[in-house]
């Protein structure tokens, strides 16, 4: 399968990367660092548009909705998939930290986003996964946050089983 992951380069996008890569897929990885910004949508679709599967994981603003209706767009009624990494802070109806405010609201269009192109058409199959609080920053360790690599694992079983 060939399949497009952003923000590939850190993360739960980096050990996605990895686990795929390790069980011979073809991974198109997406990130600033070599030279895949999402605020370029067209040039960022255009590199997703060939491949079978979209992990949408790449967070930048509203960057990360807007590229998910353009590779919908592209994809539409087409058996492919979209699988989009949100989080469990959505269930919140206000962030715990003020600094969260602007990440929880681009979070919570992103689940719109999906929920609506879900209802529009049967394909692209549209996945939504909420981690939860997951080691991807400098200082982030467990206990307080989850291994990165144990929840990329997770994230690949599951849609292991739905997929198939």
């Amino acid at each position: 399968m060939k399949i497009a992951i952003t923000g590939h380069s850190a993360g739960i996008g980096q050990a996605l990367s990895n686990i795929y890569t390790v069980q011979g897929h073809e991974v198109i990885g997406l990130s600033r660092r070599n030279g895949y910004n999402i605020r370029s949508i067209p040039k960022v679709a255009g590199m997703i548009e060939p491949c079978d599967m979209f992990i949408n994981n790449a967070q930048v603003g509203f960057a990360q909705t807007e590229l998910m209706w353009e590779v919908w767009n592209r994809w539409r009624r087409q058996n492919k998939i979209i699988v989009n990494i949100s989080t469990q802070m959505v269930t919140q109806q206000v962030a715990m930290k003020e600094e969260h405010d602007q990440y929880l609201i681009q979070k919570k269009a992103l689940e719109l986003a999906h929920e609506q192109c879900k209802y529009r058409s049967e394909f692209p199959q549209m996945i939504l996964i909420r981690p939860g609080m997951i080691a991807t920053q400098p200082g982030w360790e467990p206990p307080e946050y989850e291994d990165v690599n144990s929840w990329a694992q997770k994230i690949v079983a599951f849609l292991e089983e739905i997929v198939s």
